[in-house]
Protein backbone atom coordinates (compact mmCIF):
# COMPACT_ATOMS: atom_id res chain seq x y z
CA UNK A 1 0.00 0.00 0.00
CA UNK A 2 1.58 3.52 -1.23
CA UNK A 3 2.26 6.12 1.84
CA UNK A 4 -0.29 8.90 1.99
CA UNK A 5 0.97 11.92 -0.15
CA UNK A 6 2.60 14.07 3.06
CA UNK A 7 3.69 10.94 5.14
CA UNK A 8 6.46 8.40 5.53
CA UNK A 9 5.01 5.23 6.08
CA UNK A 10 2.60 6.56 7.81
CA UNK A 11 3.92 9.23 10.01
CA UNK A 12 2.86 12.97 9.63
CA UNK A 13 5.30 14.96 7.79
CA UNK A 14 5.72 19.10 8.33
CA UNK A 15 4.53 20.78 4.37
CA UNK A 16 8.51 21.84 4.78
CA UNK A 17 9.70 18.39 5.11
CA UNK A 18 7.71 17.08 2.09
CA UNK A 19 8.67 20.00 0.03
CA UNK A 20 12.34 18.47 0.82
CA UNK A 21 11.25 15.15 -0.52
CA UNK A 22 9.58 16.45 -3.34
CA UNK A 23 13.02 18.13 -4.38
CA UNK A 24 14.78 15.13 -3.56
CA UNK A 25 13.32 12.93 -5.46
CA UNK A 26 13.57 15.02 -8.66
CA UNK A 27 17.35 16.06 -8.29
CA UNK A 28 18.88 12.86 -6.14
CA UNK A 29 19.58 10.65 -8.91
CA UNK A 30 21.78 13.39 -9.94
CA UNK A 31 24.75 12.31 -7.40
CA UNK A 32 25.06 9.00 -9.21
CA UNK A 33 27.55 8.27 -12.09
CA UNK A 34 26.68 6.38 -14.95
CA UNK A 35 29.75 5.96 -16.45
CA UNK A 36 30.49 5.19 -20.13
CA UNK A 37 34.01 3.63 -21.41
CA UNK A 38 34.37 6.13 -24.45
CA UNK A 39 37.52 7.47 -26.19
CA UNK A 40 38.96 10.39 -26.91
CA UNK A 41 41.65 11.35 -28.63
CA UNK A 42 45.01 10.57 -28.88
CA UNK A 43 46.58 13.85 -29.10
CA UNK A 44 45.77 17.26 -26.55
CA UNK A 45 44.30 19.85 -28.20
CA UNK A 46 46.66 23.15 -29.08
CA UNK A 47 45.63 26.53 -27.24
CA UNK A 48 46.61 29.92 -27.14
CA UNK A 49 48.71 31.15 -24.18
CA UNK A 50 46.06 33.02 -22.81
CA UNK A 51 45.43 37.08 -22.39
CA UNK A 52 47.22 40.11 -20.73
CA UNK A 53 43.86 41.74 -20.29
CA UNK A 54 42.01 42.22 -17.41
CA UNK A 55 39.16 39.45 -15.82
CA UNK A 56 35.84 40.03 -16.72
CA UNK A 57 33.59 41.03 -13.43
CA UNK A 58 30.90 38.35 -14.35
CA UNK A 59 30.90 34.60 -15.08
CA UNK A 60 28.41 31.78 -15.64
CA UNK A 61 28.81 28.55 -13.62
CA UNK A 62 27.09 25.68 -14.90
CA UNK A 63 26.60 22.46 -12.52
CA UNK A 64 25.90 19.04 -14.04
CA UNK A 65 27.38 17.06 -11.67
CA UNK A 66 25.73 17.95 -8.02
CA UNK A 67 22.17 16.93 -6.42
CA UNK A 68 19.98 18.31 -4.38
CA UNK A 69 22.49 18.82 -1.90
CA UNK A 70 25.04 20.47 -4.03
CA UNK A 71 22.82 22.65 -5.45
CA UNK A 72 21.98 23.87 -2.05
CA UNK A 73 25.78 23.91 -0.78
CA UNK A 74 26.74 26.47 -4.28
CA UNK A 75 23.66 28.43 -3.54
CA UNK A 76 25.17 29.04 -0.04
CA UNK A 77 29.18 29.74 -0.92
CA UNK A 78 29.07 31.93 -4.06
CA UNK A 79 28.30 35.03 -2.41
CA UNK A 80 30.92 34.16 -0.19
CA UNK A 81 33.19 34.02 -3.85
CA UNK A 82 31.71 36.94 -5.76
CA UNK A 83 32.56 39.20 -2.39
CA UNK A 84 36.41 37.86 -2.29
CA UNK A 85 36.84 37.79 -6.04
CA UNK A 86 35.43 41.09 -7.39
CA UNK A 87 32.78 38.70 -10.01
CA UNK A 88 29.37 38.65 -10.15
CA UNK A 89 28.93 34.29 -10.45
CA UNK A 90 24.86 33.09 -11.90
CA UNK A 91 24.95 29.69 -11.04
CA UNK A 92 23.11 27.14 -13.13
CA UNK A 93 21.93 23.73 -12.21
CA UNK A 94 22.40 21.93 -15.82
CA UNK A 95 22.00 18.30 -17.69
CA UNK A 96 24.83 16.99 -19.51
CA UNK A 97 23.21 16.07 -22.55
CA UNK A 98 21.88 19.69 -22.94
CA UNK A 99 25.52 21.25 -22.00
CA UNK A 100 27.11 19.10 -24.08
CA UNK A 101 24.56 19.88 -27.31
CA UNK A 102 25.50 24.09 -26.09
CA UNK A 103 28.82 23.85 -26.24
CA UNK A 104 29.03 21.80 -29.57
CA UNK A 105 26.82 24.52 -30.87
CA UNK A 106 28.93 27.18 -30.28
CA UNK A 107 27.69 29.09 -27.23
CA UNK A 108 30.33 31.12 -24.98
CA UNK A 109 28.19 31.64 -21.83
CA UNK A 110 29.88 28.50 -20.04
CA UNK A 111 32.77 29.88 -18.25
CA UNK A 112 32.91 26.87 -15.86
CA UNK A 113 31.35 23.45 -15.73
CA UNK A 114 31.32 21.00 -13.46
CA UNK A 115 31.07 17.27 -14.93
CA UNK A 116 31.13 13.83 -14.12
CA UNK A 117 33.39 11.86 -15.17
CA UNK A 118 31.42 10.11 -18.25
CA UNK A 119 30.13 14.03 -19.11
CA UNK A 120 33.93 14.82 -19.05
CA UNK A 121 34.85 12.03 -21.78
CA UNK A 122 32.07 12.69 -23.40
CA UNK A 123 32.79 16.36 -24.15
CA UNK A 124 36.39 15.23 -25.04
CA UNK A 125 35.21 12.89 -27.64
CA UNK A 126 32.71 15.15 -29.12
CA UNK A 127 36.00 17.64 -29.46
CA UNK A 128 34.31 20.43 -27.20
CA UNK A 129 37.50 22.51 -26.98
CA UNK A 130 38.56 23.09 -23.11
CA UNK A 131 40.88 24.79 -21.44
CA UNK A 132 44.39 22.37 -20.48
CA UNK A 133 44.11 23.96 -17.02
CA UNK A 134 47.28 22.00 -16.05
CA UNK A 135 49.30 24.60 -18.01
CA UNK A 136 48.01 27.91 -16.35
CA UNK A 137 48.89 26.60 -12.91
CA UNK A 138 50.44 29.89 -12.07
CA UNK A 139 46.98 31.69 -12.86
CA UNK A 140 45.62 28.86 -10.84
CA UNK A 141 48.49 27.80 -7.77
CA UNK A 142 45.92 25.99 -6.00
CA UNK A 143 46.64 23.25 -8.86
CA UNK A 144 49.53 22.57 -6.59
CA UNK A 145 47.34 20.83 -3.85
CA UNK A 146 45.76 18.53 -6.89
CA UNK A 147 47.21 14.84 -7.53
CA UNK A 148 48.90 15.02 -11.03
CA UNK A 149 47.60 11.45 -11.47
CA UNK A 150 43.90 13.47 -11.58
CA UNK A 151 44.90 16.05 -14.03
CA UNK A 152 45.75 13.27 -16.59
CA UNK A 153 43.02 10.51 -16.74
CA UNK A 154 39.50 9.85 -16.52
CA UNK A 155 38.18 6.08 -16.37
CA UNK A 156 41.44 5.40 -17.63
CA UNK A 157 41.12 7.48 -20.69
CA UNK A 158 43.50 10.77 -21.00
CA UNK A 159 41.89 14.40 -20.08
CA UNK A 160 45.40 16.08 -20.72
CA UNK A 161 44.53 17.93 -17.97
CA UNK A 162 40.73 19.38 -19.03
CA UNK A 163 39.79 18.80 -15.82
CA UNK A 164 39.93 19.34 -12.46
CA UNK A 165 38.28 16.88 -9.16
CA UNK A 166 36.88 19.05 -7.20
CA UNK A 167 34.83 16.40 -5.36
CA UNK A 168 35.42 12.57 -4.92
CA UNK A 169 32.14 10.85 -3.87
CA UNK A 170 31.77 7.45 -2.09
CA UNK A 171 29.77 4.63 -1.57
CA UNK A 172 29.91 2.81 1.31
CA UNK A 173 27.80 0.79 4.01
CA UNK A 174 24.54 3.13 5.40
CA UNK A 175 23.48 2.10 8.91
CA UNK A 176 21.15 3.00 11.83
CA UNK A 177 23.45 2.80 14.43
CA UNK A 178 20.63 2.83 16.96
CA UNK A 179 19.54 -0.71 15.86
CA UNK A 180 22.69 -2.01 14.45
CA UNK A 181 25.54 -1.31 17.11
CA UNK A 182 27.66 -3.50 15.50
CA UNK A 183 27.69 -3.17 11.31
CA UNK A 184 29.34 -5.94 9.40
CA UNK A 185 33.31 -5.63 8.11
CA UNK A 186 32.57 -6.90 4.66
CA UNK A 187 30.53 -8.30 2.74
CA UNK A 188 31.20 -12.00 3.72
CA UNK A 189 30.01 -10.96 6.92
CA UNK A 190 27.06 -9.16 5.95
CA UNK A 191 25.63 -12.21 3.61
CA UNK A 192 26.17 -14.51 6.90
CA UNK A 193 24.28 -11.90 9.26
CA UNK A 194 21.68 -11.19 7.12
CA UNK A 195 19.68 -13.34 8.73
CA UNK A 196 19.76 -10.98 11.93
CA UNK A 197 18.37 -8.24 9.91
CA UNK A 198 15.82 -10.01 7.80
CA UNK A 199 13.34 -7.57 6.30
CA UNK A 200 15.31 -4.53 7.04
CA UNK A 201 18.29 -4.34 4.76
CA UNK A 202 17.60 -1.41 2.19
CA UNK A 203 18.32 -1.18 -1.79
CA UNK A 204 17.21 0.90 -4.53
CA UNK A 205 15.48 -0.89 -7.73
CA UNK A 206 18.22 -1.98 -10.35
CA UNK A 207 16.07 -0.72 -12.85
CA UNK A 208 15.53 2.85 -11.07
CA UNK A 209 16.79 5.98 -12.34
CA UNK A 210 19.41 6.04 -9.97
CA UNK A 211 22.04 3.83 -10.00
CA UNK A 212 22.16 3.21 -6.89
CA UNK A 213 20.90 -0.42 -6.59
CA UNK A 214 22.83 -1.54 -9.14
CA UNK A 215 25.95 -0.37 -7.51
CA UNK A 216 25.09 -2.26 -4.83
CA UNK A 217 24.64 -5.48 -6.86
CA UNK A 218 28.56 -4.54 -8.75
CA UNK A 219 30.26 -3.67 -4.97
CA UNK A 220 28.63 -7.16 -3.88
CA UNK A 221 29.63 -9.23 -6.97
CA UNK A 222 32.91 -7.63 -6.54
CA UNK A 223 33.45 -8.49 -2.89
CA UNK A 224 32.65 -11.73 -3.70
CA UNK A 225 35.57 -12.17 -6.41
CA UNK A 226 34.30 -11.33 -9.31
CA UNK A 227 36.43 -9.56 -11.69
CA UNK A 228 34.58 -7.28 -14.11
CA UNK A 229 37.16 -5.91 -16.29
CA UNK A 230 36.95 -7.26 -19.71
CA UNK A 231 35.13 -8.46 -22.25
CA UNK A 232 31.39 -8.59 -20.52
CA UNK A 233 30.36 -11.77 -22.80
CA UNK A 234 33.33 -13.41 -21.40
CA UNK A 235 32.59 -12.31 -17.72
CA UNK A 236 28.88 -13.81 -17.92
CA UNK A 237 30.47 -17.02 -18.73
CA UNK A 238 32.47 -17.23 -15.16
CA UNK A 239 31.61 -19.13 -12.02
CA UNK A 240 32.13 -16.63 -10.21
CA UNK A 241 29.89 -14.39 -12.01
CA UNK A 242 27.32 -16.81 -11.96
CA UNK A 243 27.63 -17.73 -8.79
CA UNK A 244 27.94 -14.22 -7.56
CA UNK A 245 24.06 -13.61 -8.67
CA UNK A 246 22.88 -16.70 -6.98
CA UNK A 247 24.41 -15.84 -4.32
CA UNK A 248 23.26 -12.70 -4.01
CA UNK A 249 19.32 -13.55 -4.84
CA UNK A 250 20.14 -15.73 -1.35
CA UNK A 251 20.86 -12.10 -0.11
CA UNK A 252 17.99 -10.96 -1.27
CA UNK A 253 15.52 -12.65 0.55
CA UNK A 254 16.39 -10.66 3.36
CA UNK A 255 15.93 -7.12 1.58
CA UNK A 256 13.07 -5.01 2.87
CA UNK A 257 10.35 -5.34 0.11
CA UNK A 258 9.40 -3.84 -1.77
CA UNK A 259 12.71 -2.03 -3.10
CA UNK A 260 12.87 1.53 -3.29
CA UNK A 261 12.15 2.92 -6.39
CA UNK A 262 14.51 6.55 -5.73
CA UNK A 263 16.83 7.51 -2.89
CA UNK A 264 14.52 9.15 -1.03
CA UNK A 265 12.13 6.59 -0.99
CA UNK A 266 14.96 4.39 0.24
CA UNK A 267 15.42 7.30 2.91
CA UNK A 268 11.83 7.30 3.83
CA UNK A 269 12.27 3.85 4.62
CA UNK A 270 15.48 4.34 7.10
CA UNK A 271 13.05 7.39 8.54
CA UNK A 272 10.03 5.12 9.28
CA UNK A 273 12.27 2.05 10.55
CA UNK A 274 11.67 -0.27 8.33
CA UNK A 275 15.16 -0.17 6.44
CA UNK A 276 18.15 -0.27 8.89
CA UNK A 277 21.76 -0.53 6.83
CA UNK A 278 22.00 -0.42 2.49
CA UNK A 279 24.95 0.82 0.30
CA UNK A 280 24.63 4.15 -0.76
CA UNK A 281 26.25 7.77 -1.41
CA UNK A 282 28.49 8.35 1.95
CA UNK A 283 27.68 11.98 1.31
CA UNK A 284 24.07 12.59 -0.10
CA UNK A 285 23.08 10.15 2.69
CA UNK A 286 24.71 12.09 5.77
CA UNK A 287 23.70 15.10 4.00
CA UNK A 288 19.82 13.97 4.27
CA UNK A 289 20.22 13.43 7.89
CA UNK A 290 21.96 16.43 8.77
CA UNK A 291 18.74 18.17 7.03
CA UNK A 292 16.61 16.16 9.34
CA UNK A 293 15.00 14.26 6.71
CA UNK A 294 16.81 10.72 8.13
CA UNK A 295 17.32 9.32 12.08
CA UNK A 296 20.55 11.26 13.71
CA UNK A 297 21.59 7.97 14.56
CA UNK A 298 22.52 7.11 10.62
CA UNK A 299 26.21 6.76 10.02
CA UNK A 300 28.81 5.31 7.02
CA UNK A 301 31.32 2.36 7.14
CA UNK A 302 33.67 0.99 4.25
CA UNK A 303 34.26 -2.51 3.52
CA UNK A 304 37.49 -3.23 2.15
CA UNK A 305 37.07 -4.53 -1.14
CA UNK A 306 36.37 -3.07 -4.48
CA UNK A 307 33.89 0.16 -3.50
CA UNK A 308 32.44 2.35 -6.21
CA UNK A 309 33.98 6.03 -5.75
CA UNK A 310 33.70 8.61 -8.36
CA UNK A 311 34.06 12.10 -8.66
CA UNK A 312 33.16 15.68 -10.51
CA UNK A 313 35.16 17.79 -12.46
CA UNK A 314 35.91 21.18 -13.04
CA UNK A 315 36.98 22.35 -16.59
CA UNK A 316 36.63 25.64 -18.29
CA UNK A 317 35.31 25.69 -21.92
CA UNK A 318 38.07 27.12 -24.43
CA UNK A 319 35.74 28.94 -26.58
CA UNK A 320 34.92 32.20 -24.36
CA UNK A 321 36.83 35.17 -24.28
CA UNK A 322 40.39 35.83 -22.98
CA UNK A 323 38.66 38.30 -20.35
CA UNK A 324 36.47 35.33 -19.08
CA UNK A 325 38.98 32.88 -18.52
CA UNK A 326 40.87 34.77 -16.18
CA UNK A 327 38.00 35.08 -13.95
CA UNK A 328 37.37 31.93 -14.74
CA UNK A 329 40.71 30.54 -13.29
CA UNK A 330 39.92 33.11 -10.45
CA UNK A 331 36.76 31.40 -9.72
CA UNK A 332 38.76 27.43 -10.08
CA UNK A 333 41.40 28.41 -7.87
CA UNK A 334 39.00 29.52 -5.32
CA UNK A 335 36.72 26.47 -5.52
CA UNK A 336 40.02 24.49 -4.71
CA UNK A 337 41.33 26.48 -2.04
CA UNK A 338 41.85 24.85 1.24
CA UNK A 339 39.33 26.68 2.74
CA UNK A 340 36.55 25.85 0.08
CA UNK A 341 37.60 22.37 0.43
CA UNK A 342 37.35 22.44 4.21
CA UNK A 343 34.28 24.04 4.22
CA UNK A 344 33.09 20.82 1.42
CA UNK A 345 34.42 18.01 3.73
CA UNK A 346 33.15 19.05 6.83
CA UNK A 347 29.38 20.24 5.96
CA UNK A 348 29.11 18.00 2.93
CA UNK A 349 30.65 14.94 4.09
CA UNK A 350 32.42 14.73 0.54
CA UNK A 351 36.08 13.89 -0.09
CA UNK A 352 37.80 17.08 -1.22
CA UNK A 353 39.66 17.00 -4.53
CA UNK A 354 42.89 18.26 -3.17
CA UNK A 355 45.43 16.48 -1.81
CA UNK A 356 45.81 18.47 1.54
CA UNK A 357 44.83 15.58 3.98
CA UNK A 358 47.10 16.48 6.67
CA UNK A 359 45.20 19.92 6.89
CA UNK A 360 41.48 18.76 6.76
CA UNK A 361 40.34 18.75 10.10
CA UNK A 362 40.38 15.40 12.12
CA UNK A 363 36.50 15.92 13.15
CA UNK A 364 35.45 15.48 9.72
CA UNK A 365 36.15 11.82 9.73
CA UNK A 366 33.91 11.27 12.86
CA UNK A 367 31.22 10.11 10.40
CA UNK A 368 32.71 9.21 7.37
CA UNK A 369 35.56 6.76 6.85
CA UNK A 370 39.36 8.29 6.26
CA UNK A 371 40.61 8.82 2.72
CA UNK A 372 43.53 6.43 3.81
CA UNK A 373 41.20 3.69 4.41
CA UNK A 374 38.81 4.62 1.07
CA UNK A 375 41.64 5.17 -1.25
CA UNK A 376 42.94 1.64 -1.53
CA UNK A 377 39.59 0.60 -2.39
CA UNK A 378 37.67 3.48 -4.46
CA UNK A 379 36.81 1.23 -7.73
CA UNK A 380 35.09 3.33 -10.92
CA UNK A 381 32.73 1.54 -12.93
CA UNK A 382 34.91 -0.76 -15.08
CA UNK A 383 32.10 -2.32 -17.20
CA UNK A 384 29.75 -0.44 -19.18
CA UNK A 385 27.97 -3.47 -20.39
CA UNK A 386 27.83 -5.25 -17.08
CA UNK A 387 26.38 -2.19 -15.71
CA UNK A 388 23.49 -2.20 -18.18
CA UNK A 389 23.06 -5.55 -17.55
CA UNK A 390 22.13 -5.43 -14.00
CA UNK A 391 20.24 -2.11 -14.79
CA UNK A 392 18.11 -4.32 -17.16
CA UNK A 393 17.95 -7.91 -15.81
CA UNK A 394 18.80 -6.79 -11.68
CA UNK A 395 15.12 -7.30 -10.72
CA UNK A 396 15.04 -11.46 -11.51
CA UNK A 397 17.70 -11.55 -8.26
CA UNK A 398 15.82 -9.76 -5.64
CA UNK A 399 12.15 -11.13 -6.61
CA UNK A 400 9.43 -8.32 -5.82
Amino acid sequence: MSAPRNSIRGHSLSPLRHRWWSYLAVLASASVAFAALVGVSAAAPAESTGSTRAAATSITFVDVAGGANFQQFFRQIIPQAERELGINISYVPSAAAELIQRLKGGQANQDVVLLKPDALISLLNANVGLVHLQSRRPKIPNLGMVARSDLTTVLGLPIYGQGVPFWRDQFGIIYDSAKIRNPPKTWADFHNRRAAWAGHIGIIRPDAASGGGRIMMRDYLLGNGVDERGSFAELQKTARWQQGLQKFKTFSDAFYKPAAGSPPELFQQFASGNVWITEYAIDFTLWSRDQGLLPKSVKAAFFPSATYGGAAYLSVPRNISGEQKLAAYKFVNWMLSLKTQRNMLTVMHQYPGITAWKKMPKTAFRDIPTWAAVQKFRTPLQNADAFNWLKQNGMQYIGN
